[in-house]
């Protein structure tokens, strides 16, 4: 878990983000006027999650 906080996966590489992204896309796809979500999209969400994490 501390390795997912710090941004790395298992294998020691750099991550995009740190965030789970199946489950921000649970959350996403929650809402009725979602129906598919881009992979672009989803990843976007997630680093502007993390940017509005460390502003606040």
């Amino acid at each position: 878990m501390a390795d997912a906080v710090a941004g790395r996966d298992r294998c020691g590489e750099q991550r995009l983000v740190s965030l789970p992204l199946s489950r921000i896309r649970v959350i996403m796809k929650s809402s009725p006027e979602v129906s598919s979500i881009n992979q672009e999209a989803l990843v976007l969400t997630a680093k502007a999650t993390i940017y509005y994490q460390r502003r606040f």
